[in-house]
C-alpha cells in the first residue's frame, strides 16, 4: 500500500509538471519567457463594428439585433478556428469576456497524451483545460492564469444555456458595407420552465486588415460592475 500513494505522489507530480511545461508553450530558445507560445491579441475598443441587441421576447424566445458595418469595405465576420462568429448572452457574460480579451491573450488549448506508470495508471489523453479545472484553484492561478480566468466565465455561460439564455449566431456573419444589418436569433429552450427576461448582450468576432477584433453591445449599456476571477473591479481601459 505505501507503494501505491509513492506512485500516485510521482503521478501527480509529473502531470503537474507537464501541464506547466506545456501550458507555457515550452522553453525553446526564446528571449521573453512565453515568447513562443501561440497566442494572439484581439482588441476590444475598435468602433469600425457597432452592435445593438434588444431584450428578449419571452412568449417566443427570440431576441433581436443590429450589426453596423463602418468600413468601406464589405465584411464576413467568422469565429476563431471554426467556433462561432458570435453569441447572444446575459449581458455580464459578455462582458466579462471582453474583460477576459483584454487582459490575456488568446491561446489555443491541445489536447495531449501522457504516460503515468504505476498502480492503476495507463496512458490517457488529458484536456488542459479540463486539468486545471480540477487543480487547486491557489494553483491553477498561478500556473495558468488565463485558464482559471476563464473557468467562472464558463460556469456562468453553461448556467445561462440551462436557463435558455444563450444561443451562438452561426459560423460566419456578412455585413456590406456602410449598412446596418439586423439579425434575430432563436433562444433555445430552458431545462426547466419558460424563457425569462434578462439583460443582453451580444459578443462578436470579425478580422479587420489581418487582424482579429472583439466587438460587444448591450441591451442596457454595459454592466457598471463586473468582478473578475481575483475579486477585482476593474474594466479594461476605456471601457
Amino acid at each position: 500500500m505505501p507503494t501505491r500513494h509513492t506512485s500516485v505522489r510521482r503521478a501527480t507530480a509529473v502531470t503537474l509538471t507537464a501541464l506547466a511545461a506545456i501550458a507555457a508553450g515550452g522553453v525553446a530558445s526564446a528571449q521573453i519567457p512565453g515568447e513562443n507560445r501561440a497566442t494572439q491579441v484581439f482588441p476590444v475598443d475598435d468602433r469600425r463594428i457597432q452592435l445593438a441587441v434588444q431584450g428578449p421576447d419571452t412568449a417566443t424566445g427570440s431576441v433581436s439585433g443590429s450589426i453596423q458595418n463602418n468600413t468601406d469595405s464589405n465584411l464576413t465576420c467568422t469565429g476563431v478556428d471554426g467556433s462561432p462568429a458570435g453569441t447572444v448572452t446575459r449581458d455580464t457574460i459578455v462582458a466579462q469576456s471582453v474583460d477576459f480579451y483584454a487582459q490575456f491573450p488568446y491561446s489555443p488549448l491541445q489536447p495531449f497524451t501522457l504516460g503515468v506508470q504505476g498502480p492503476g495508471f495507463d496512458d490517457q489523453v488529458f484536456d488542459l483545460g479540463s486539468a486545471v479545472g480540477s487543480a487547486p484553484a491557489s494553483l491553477a492561478q498561478m500556473l495558468w492564469p488565463d485558464l482559471a480566468a476563464m473557468s467562472p466565465i464558463a460556469q456562468s455561460y453553461d448556467a445561462a444555456r440551462l436557463a435558455g439564455q444563450a444561443v451562438s449566431m452561426g459560423t460566419s456573419l456578412s455585413v456590406p458595407a456602410r449598412t446596418s444589418q439586423p439579425f434575430t436569433v432563436q433562444l433555445p429552450r430552458p431545462s426547466v420552465g419558460g424563457w425569462q427576461d434578462f439583460s443582453t448582450g451580444v459578443f462578436v468576432t470579425c478580422v479587420l486588415d489581418g487582424q482579429r477584433y472583439v466587438f460587444h453591445g448591450y441591451e442596457n449599456g454595459r454592466p457598471a460592475v463586473i468582478p473578475d476571477p481575483s475579486g477585482d473591479t476593474g474594466r479594461f481601459p476605456g471601457s
